[in-house]
């Protein structure tokens, strides 16, 4: 089975500034800063398509995942896990999509979206437990670039 879920919110700040946020290594700092990742190490690459993390959220255990598509043009950023996480518990594939959205010259919205795919239905549940982790993306985001362009 596949499943699809999104969380978006409207930033008030040009897309470029954002995407230069979501699209850098500056992001990876950003969400360890805000606590909302316990803890992110580089296992292969700087931050480009290829590079491998290991990622500790509060209370979990680590997970790996890959950068797999980063477009500038597009400005769409997706990642897919890769050893440990959802894969241990039977999703065939988990992945997330970061995509910032041109609204004017001033604000943007940016949407976050989890893909997944599962045999057994009954798991669909558990990705309802990254929804938090999302919105406190998103939360700090909008609160970031805020407090920036004041």
């Amino acid at each position: 089975m596949l499943g699809k879920f999104s969380e978006q919110a409207e930033i008030n700040a040009s897309a470029s500034e954002v995407w230069n946020l979501y699209s850098t290594i500056q992001f990876v700092k950003f969400l360890v800063e805000k606590h909302i990742v316990e803890k992110i190490e580089f296992i292969e690459g700087n931050g480009g398509i290829g590079s491998v993390l290991q990622v500790t959220l509060p209370r979990n255990a680590p997970y790996k995942e890959k950068f797999v598509s980063i477009n500038d043009e597009k400005r769409v950023k997706e990642i897919e896990v890769v050893e440990g996480g959802y894969l241990d518990v039977g999703f065939s594939f988990y992945g997330f999509k970061f995509e910032v959205i041109e609204k004017d010259e001033n604000s943007c919205i940016v949407k976050i979206t989890i893909e997944f795919e599962t045999k057994d239905v009954e798991n669909i549940h558990l990705t309802l437990g990254n929804l938090p982790v999302f919105v406190a993306i998103l939360k700090a985001t909008v609160e970031h670039f805020n407090e920036k362009n004041k």
